[in-house]
């Protein structure tokens, strides 16, 4: 990480801090509430036609609790290649496990760049019916395309009631958001927090400032019982690291840097009832894994983590595993997280010309093993562990 970054994190680091050193006002308890519930998944490139109608299906059916909305961790659509469920729509007879390109039109990846985005809205999100969705960026998001492409094509989603008010609240506690990629709204007493790091600028020092005072405004306020961090890379030194932000420098360095804000955040906020739980969601790696941050490098400051890349895209394991996380949101502010498959035979079915084809290929043959782009150097990141582990 750039010199002018660390310092940069480190005023932050001080900052948070300070606000947690002061006293604060006495605050009334929290009262108690029901619980409830929001989806998270990631990754609808490939077969993302077939399998998010499936998932949306699925979470709008959900009774108890209801799922109050659905959180997408990036990767919409592939931006670099046609995606399967588009060709075989195109091409009914389409070989989606070879990929023939003498079965291209001339034209297809022009065209296919134009649609790419708008097929997302209708076919993957528009299934979700009125159910609130909030969208993170990841890295296909910005194949050929940039932040601004982003912001405009997805403006109703980034600029929601939700997050609108919330960086309107968070002026007045001098919290300017970084980009509208990056954000956060409070809900039932929990701050749920998108981390844009959808390439290799990883986070940046605005960032990661902006991280530590919203985590300190959090920390001062009894109200937020819980923060939820969902990204597209899982944080550096986790069980995905071989398709995570460890892929360098940059990327370790930035990473580590969040990470230990949010340890901090969990686990020195004040006294042990008065604590923050902490959660970590990401995709990127395409399965679905629990415990991803109980690894070595972590060990005695462990925070609870999923990966949760199975909304359509290829892959990573033999078993091919579709659907979501549902999350439920206990009264005390813990969470209780069920992985909820979705098959073949799940509604809704696919139809219309190629639909058995594009069927067969998604539930049997979407897979492939993940290639190792893990950074094997040494990183001068500075002191990335400030705060001991027996510390708390």
């Amino acid at each position: 990480m750039p010199k002018r970054a660390v310092l940069a994190v480190a005023a932050a680091c001080a900052l948070a801090t300070g606000a947690r050193a002061q006293e604060p006002p006495p605050q009334p308890p929290v009262p108690s509430a029901s619980p409830w519930a929001f989806a998270v998944s990631g990754d609808s490139r490939d077969c993302g036609d077939l399998v998010m109608p499936k998932i949306a299906a699925a979470v709008t059916a959900e009774a108890s609790p209801a799922v109050d909305f659905y959180w997408h961790l990036g990767d919409f659509r592939r931006m670099y290649d046609v995606d399967c469920d588009i060709l075989v729509r195109r091409h009914p007879d389409f070989d989606c496990k070879r990929r023939p390109l003498d079965a291209f039109d001339d034209d297809e990846m022009s065209s296919y760049e134009e649609i790419a985005w708008s097929d997302f809205v209708d076919q993957q999100l528009e299934p979700f019916g009125a159910l609130p969705i909030f969208l993170g960026i990841g890295n296909h998001e910005l194949y050929g395309r940039n932040r601004d492409d982003f912001a405009r094509t997805f403006r109703p989603w980034l600029e929601q009631k939700a997050l609108h008010a919330q960086r309107l609240a968070d002026r007045t506690h001098d919290i300017r958001s970084p980009g509208t990629s990056t954000y956060h709204f409070v809900r039932r007493g929990v701050d749920f927090i998108y981390l844009d790091n959808g390439d290799e600028q990883s986070f940046t020092a605005d960032q990661l400032v902006w991280l530590a005072r919203v985590l300190a405004q959090d920390a001062a306020d009894a109200t937020v019982r819980t923060i939820v961090v969902g990204m597209h890379q899982a944080l550096p030194y986790s069980a995905a690291r071989i398709h995570a932000m460890d892929a360098s420098c940059q990327g370790i360095c930035a990473g580590q840097q969040a990470y230990d804000l949010l340890y901090r955040a969990q686990n020195f906020a004040g006294p042990p009832a008065e604590r923050k739980h902490v959660y970590l969601l990401a995709s990127h790696a395409h399965a679905f894994l629990e415990g991803i941050y109980d690894t070595s490098e972590h060990q005695g400051q462990v925070l609870p983590g999923w990966i949760i890349g199975t909304a359509g895209a290829v892959q990573s394991s033999d078993a091919i595993r579709y659907g979501y996380l549902l999350v439920t949101v206990e009264a005390d502010g813990t969470i209780t997280p069920v992985f909820r498959e979705v098959t073949r035979t799940s509604p809704p079915l696919a139809s219309g010309p190629g639909a058995t084809n594009l069927t067969d290929f998604c539930f049997t043959d979407n897979k492939r093993k993940q290639a190792d782009d893990s950074f094997r150097g040494q990183c001068a990141c500075g002191a990335i562990r400030e705060v001991p582990a027996e510390s708390h």
